[in-house]
């Protein structure tokens, strides 16, 4: 098994270097070999350049006020530069591997945590579904429920009367957002329902 897998190793990076297909039992001889005798460790410089991309990615989210990097996504740069490193049956991680693994990262990035709003990368819609523009617009919903019902002579409104009103003062406040900041100030204790209308709490 041994000797078959690092025939398979040998014969797929001749295969590589020629631009060929490679069949499948090759492969998984060339990725068993890999796996088993290619454990690539992180160089200094290799470590120094991980850190400093990472730093960047964080850089690019400072100014608007959302995540665009966590430390998770730094271990996950880590692995991909040696999983890289590893392909190539390198037994150290180099400049080379770093770049691809930060090359990968960003597109995988931009595809799944990209704000359809902003059109800014928030790792937020990762981590919790919501990107920070989102939790904003339903935080300031939920501050003008609440400055609503303080004018209110009785402390309470219709819900209903509560979003025209809202509307009324310029503000868009589709039906799912007003419903979100409702269920935010409920579970603050904030205000509660009953029979149709809003009430604040004491």
């Amino acid at each position: 098994r041994a000797r078959r897998t690092a025939s398979g190793a040998s014969e797929a990076e001749r295969l590589a270097e020629e631009g060929a297909p490679i069949d499948q039992l090759t492969l998984t001889d060339y990725i068993s070999y890999a796996r088993q005798n290619c454990h690539p460790r992180l160089t200094d410089e290799a470590s120094v350049q991980l850190v400093q991309e990472y730093v960047e990615m964080r850089r690019m989210g400072a100014g608007r006020k959302t995540v665009t990097a966590t430390p998770r996504q730094l271990e996950s740069l880590i692995r991909l530069a040696e999983a890289h490193a590893r392909l190539h049956l390198r037994n150290q991680v180099g400049d080379e591997d770093v770049k691809e693994a930060v090359r990968l990262m960003r597109v995988a990035t931009q595809q799944a945590a990209t704000d359809p709003v902003t059109g800014t990368i928030d790792m937020d819609l990762i981590a919790t579904g919501r990107s920070a523009a989102a939790r904003g617009r339903i935080d300031q919903i939920a501050a003008a429920i609440m400055a609503h019902l303080r004018e209110s002579t009785s402390g309470q409104a219709p819900l209903a009367a509560i979003q025209v009103a809202l509307q009324e003062n310029g503000a868009d406040v589709p039906a799912g957002h007003m419903r979100e900041a409702l269920d935010q100030l409920k579970a603050e204790r904030s205000v509660r329902e009953a029979n149709g209308n809003v009430i604040l709490f004491a």
